[in-house]
């Protein structure tokens, strides 16, 4: 095997794999992972990878200056005949102008070979494939033939890698149907024209079937080469590696000497080896040829390679950091619990409830409009947004003891919203087609999932569609808040409130997961004051609405921010064992929501407040009742939201929300 003519160097998997690349990207690679355990910061990553890619050029430039390129001269203990310049216009360059820098180079290395032997036939050879040896050969006897010399040029490379590639008439018959007498000289030769006057004899492979090891080393091959010989001043015999075909050993008993062609891709080992692999069979090196040589440049300075392999390593570093960060995000969201949503679907199974105000209702203010009036007459509002319901579920009592619903709106000119809906808030039920508690709704109703059917009846209050749900009870809830770290909570006197169970000292404190459970979830809340504990004026649902918020706009403020890409995947993991989303929540519109957070100054976020009136039902079940409908809390905020109903060609319904 001769090798393919390429002007590259060598394979890509061996330069990748050379010594000093492993040895430089091991050393790039410890100093990293030393970097992140010392300070495993967002800062301390950047930092790290910076030194760690500074290094691993310092490293391969130490390696360079040590070792430096091979002295071929030393290893081998023979001269340099001459070096060949690359060529990169064509894999198998030819001389065909006579004063190029090939042409010159090749004339030199004709006078320097015909200094250092007196050899007839030379084998021209390399360590290993793809560093030339078959276009060295086949210019190296054109450059002969041009100066007048009679040269023939034959191919050993029976496996058709060699010069006869280069023939239009194919490799057969060739030197093998020759030795074996199949053959006769004048059918076996082929003549390459170089010149008006002159042509370059060529002598094929032959027949792959006659290659065997007695025919080669025979008495026929002998006669054969030794017959061409006799028309010829010099034979060169383009002969694939030694220690990469078989064939080699048996030519190299018939040549006087080796032209050993090698490249930078050519290490002291192989050398070494082709060396004496060439003696033992009888053709030592005369000399060897730097082949595809580099002229100086800026770009091939040991300094400028060690910069570019320092912005490799650190391009390196970057991507592969990132990718594993990505997936361990991506196993952690994969694990977190999802259900379906489809209002669209609910509103289909579910016909809104047609059913007058409850007569079960006491204590009516005259001055409240019936309730009719005010929850059934749902807002429209239009333009692209984006709406997430969160949801507190209380499973013991397999209600829902928080709905907050958020929207964000696509133009940059609206400000994010939030409102709460007290849990008492009492609302039509499509379920049950009567009035119920808004809480009670986060219930299964035939093939409507609990969390569906909450969304379905907070889509009938507000006319808002709810794109996205996420659920959490309160044992999960307790691990977020732990797991970011805690939230503070101040009170200006100390609070108690056993039903919830919180025991709040007063102050400001960093509050831990199950005091702001605690702190969120209380509705009869007492203040110690001038050491007598007293009722906290408001306190009650619309209170616990308020704590809630201000404790989710903390929350959002700490899971928007992460130290190190290992807090970020940290959090991933506590929000995804803690939260069950919608099918349609994946990850990138978790991540694009998130950033979209990271976007918002929570300060901006507006607070709606629902204006409610406490009742009752005749069964003393307490309820609070909407006293104005959504759209007048909406248009005192956010009156370009609001489908003008007057508009020509308007529809009633909710707006398409942006989901992209």
């Amino acid at each position: 095997m001769g090798g393919p003519l390429s002007s590259a160097d060598t394979p890509w998997w061996r330069r990748l794999f050379a010594p000093a690349n492993v040895l430089s990207v091991l050393a790039g690679i410890a100093v990293f992972i030393l970097g992140l355990v010392a300070w495993d910061t967002n800062r301390g990553v950047l930092v790290s990878a910076i030194v760690a890619a500074l290094v691993t050029g310092i490293v391969w430039l130490i390696w360079w200056s040590v070792s430096g390129p091979p002295d071929f001269a030393r290893i081998l203990g023979v001269p340099r005949l001459g070096t060949i310049p690359d060529d990169a216009s064509t894999p198998t360059p030819t001389l065909t102008e006579a004063d190029s820098a090939a042409t010159k180079a090749y004339g030199e290395l004709l006078t320097e070979i015909e200094g250092h032997t007196n050899g007839q036939v030379l084998l021209v050879s390399s360590p290993g494939p793809g560093q030339g040896a078959s276009t060295v050969a086949l210019n190296l006897a054109i450059s002969a033939t041009q100066r007048g010399r009679r040269v023939a040029l034959i191919d050993g490379d029976v496996d058709g890698n060699g010069v006869s590639r280069f023939l239009s008439t194919g490799s057969e018959p060739g030197l093998t149907d020759l030795a074996d007498g199949s053959s006769t000289l004048a059918e076996s030769a082929r003549m390459w024209e170089i010149g008006p006057d002159s042509a370059l004899p060529i002598v094929p492979s032959g027949s792959p079937d006659g290659a065997s090891d007695d025919t080669l080393a025979g008495p026929g091959m002998a006669a054969s080469i030794g017959r061409i010989a006799e028309r010829a001043d010099a034979v060169l015999i383009d002969a694939p590696p030694i220690a990469w075909d078989g064939a080699t050993a048996p030519l190299a008993a018939h040549a006087d000497g080796t032209i050993l062609v090698v490249t930078d891709a050519a290490t002291d080992a192989t050398v070494v080896d082709t060396r004496d692999r060439l003696t033992t069979a009888g053709a030592p090196v005369i000399g060897y040829v730097e082949n595809r040589t580099k002229p100086p440049s800026f770009w091939r300075l040991p300094i400028v390679r060690m910069l570019k392999r320092t912005a490799a390593a650190f391009v390196a570093i970057a991507v592969i950091y990132t990718g594993f960060t990505a997936l361990q995000v991506y196993n952690s969201w994969s694990g977190v619990e999802r259900q379906a949503m489809d209002t669209s679907e609910a509103e289909v199974l579910l016909p809104p409830t047609t059913a007058p105000p409850p007569a079960d209702v006491v204590e009516d203010d005259p001055d409240v409009p019936p309730i009719e009036e005010v929850v059934v007459a749902a807002p429209t509002i239009e333009g692209a947004y984006r709406s997430l319901l969160l949801i507190g579920s209380d499973e013991a009592a397999d209600l829902a003891d928080v709905i907050l619903l958020t929207v964000l709106p696509a133009d940059e000119n609206l400000d994010p919203f939030m409102v709460s809906l007290p849990r008492d808030l009492y609302l039509p039920n499509r379920c049950t087609s009567s009035y119920s508690r808004v809480n009670a709704t986060f219930r299964e109703c035939g093939d409507v999932n609990a969390p569906t059917m909450l969304s379905l009846t907070v889509e009938d209050f507000t006319g808002i569609k709810v794109n996205n749900f996420a659920v959490f009870d309160f044992e999960g809830f307790a691990e977020v808040i732990d797991g970011v770290g805690g939230v503070e909570l101040c009170s200006d006197y100390p609070l108690q409130d056993w039903r919830a169970e919180l025991d709040f000292p007063g102050g400001c404190i960093n509050a831990d997961g199950a005091m702001t459970l605690a702190w969120v979830r209380s509705r009869h809340t007492e203040q110690l004051v001038d050491g007598r504990w007293r009722s906290v004026p408001g306190a009650g649902d619309l209170m616990r609405n308020e704590h809630q918020q201000d404790v989710i706009m903390k929350l959002a403020s700490k899971l928007r921010t992460f130290e190190s890409p290992s807090d970020l995947s940290d959090k991933i993991d506590e929000l995804s064992n803690a939260f069950t989303v919608d099918e349609g929540l994946g990850l990138s519109d978790a991540l694009s929501l998130g950033w979209s957070l990271r976007d918002i100054d929570i300060t901006t976020i507006q607070r709606l407040v629902i204006p409610v009136k406490l009742g009752r039902t005749t069964s003393g079940q307490s309820i609070l009742r909407a006293t104005v409908p959504f759209d007048e809390v909406l248009n005192e905020f956010y009156p370009s939201l609001l489908v003008d109903p007057d508009a020509e060609g308007e529809s009633s319904g909710s707006a398409a929300p942006d989901q992209s």
